[in-house]
């Protein structure tokens, strides 16, 4: 599977792992992460299957039915790839957090759903998750924040809020954050997703610090 590894500044022990949307490719959330944190590791993932010549995470069988022996095999696929690359580049999972958008979104809430990774959290912007594939796992020292845009035509806010009920089924801290745009990324996004991840990271900071007590 093709990916993206680039080595973060001022030895940050974090990294961002990136889900491009429907048509894009490893580099397209670049500039996303940037924003999220400029330090931090990035490894990002270019889907493995083609729909109409646009590149995927997984097939659907129409634009609201996922084919999901495709996001079954793609997912086992990209959860071997993910260890295979945590070995290879020497990251911690616990201290890595997803970014997907749209279809890459859904992936990564797939991987969460159905994988215990025990990664840190989650942003997961314009997700609408539609298949039953939930397994057994616990994700109650994960992160999560949802975004959804209310004039969004493609994933509804209303799938954002059902997927936000599912990760917390599971144990997770989700949030919803919505925003006035579509089914495109917007700056607010971003600076939420950059907030966010300050507060994640000063959260695990005071865990440690009160364990050295």
């Amino acid at each position: 599977m093709e990916h993206l590894f680039i080595k973060g500044k001022n030895e940050s022990p974090y990294t961002i792992i990136l889900f491009h949307g429907t048509g894009g490719r490893e580099t397209d959330l670049l500039d996303v992460a940037a924003t999220v944190d400029a330090n931090a590791n990035v490894l990002s993932f270019r889907g493995n299957v083609e729909e109409n010549g646009r590149t995927r995470f997984f097939k659907r069988l129409s634009p609201t039915e996922v084919d999901e022996g495709s996001l079954e095999e793609e997912g086992r696929r990209l959860h071997d790839e993910l260890l295979a690359c945590k070995e290879k580049y020497g990251f911690e999972l616990q201290k890595s957090i997803f970014i997907g958008y749209s279809n890459g979104a859904n992936m990564a809430a797939h991987l969460l759903l159905n994988y215990n990774l025990y990664v840190l959290g989650a942003i997961l912007l314009h997700s609408g998750y539609r298949s039953e594939q939930i397994s057994k796992v616990d994700l109650t020292r994960t992160d999560v924040l949802l975004t959804a845009g209310a004039r969004d035509m493609v994933t509804t806010a209303g799938e954002a809020y059902q997927l936000k009920k599912e990760l917390e089924l599971k144990g997770a801290v989700a949030e919803v954050k919505l925003t006035d745009g579509g089914h495109e990324i917007v700056p607010d996004e971003l600076m939420e997703g950059h907030v966010w991840f300050l507060g994640l990271k000063r959260k695990i900071e005071d865990e440690f610090e009160n364990m050295q007590e």
